[in-house]
């Protein structure tokens, strides 16, 4: 989650204002928020109301996905990870970070 900041691509999130919940088990179990929005990634732990997409995963699940070993498309389709909100943003989600 650190890199996220880094990795992101702000001309690809243009006029994009999203709040994604990360809430994660498994060996890295932690509850993270995203703002992304004014050109800026910002994260930090915790939980928060009324975020734009939330996403359930296992750690280790998108670990793979953030690394590009595992297709974020092809790990929802297969359960891998489940999520409540705005599926367009969830499918935005990786050309904001050189993934798409």
């Amino acid at each position: 989650m650190d890199g996220m900041p880094t990795a992101f691509q702000p001309d690809k999130a243009a006029g994009v204002n999203a709040t994604i919940q990360f809430k994660f088990t498994g060996a890295e179990e932690g509850n993270y928020i995203v703002k992304v929005g004014d050109g800026k990634c910002e994260v930090n732990e915790g939980e928060t109301e009324g975020a734009t997409v939330t996403i359930n995963s296992p750690s280790d699940v998108w670990l793979k996905i953030s690394r590009r070993e595992l297709d974020g498309a092809t790990a929802f389709m297969s359960g891998q990870f489940t999520f409540t909100g705005d599926m367009g943003v969830l499918m935005q989600m990786g050309s904001w970070f050189g993934q798409g």
